[in-house]
């Protein structure tokens, strides 16, 4: 049986999202400094040519 299909446009997905994000951010399981930190490692660590 096919998935249901989400009628939500861009914007209100995009909306959406945000909105949960601050509830993460707002409930302390999300840090923005952490996150930055994690993912500027990750982009390091992915650009240094590997042996």
């Amino acid at each position: 049986m096919p998935k249901k299909q989400n009628a939500e446009s861009a914007k209100e997905q995009s909306d959406r999202f945000e909105r949960e994000v601050q509830k993460l951010i707002d409930a302390g399981e999300l840090s923005p400094t952490e996150a930055d930190k994690v993912l500027d490692d990750l982009v390091r660590k992915s650009s240094t040519p590997r042996p």
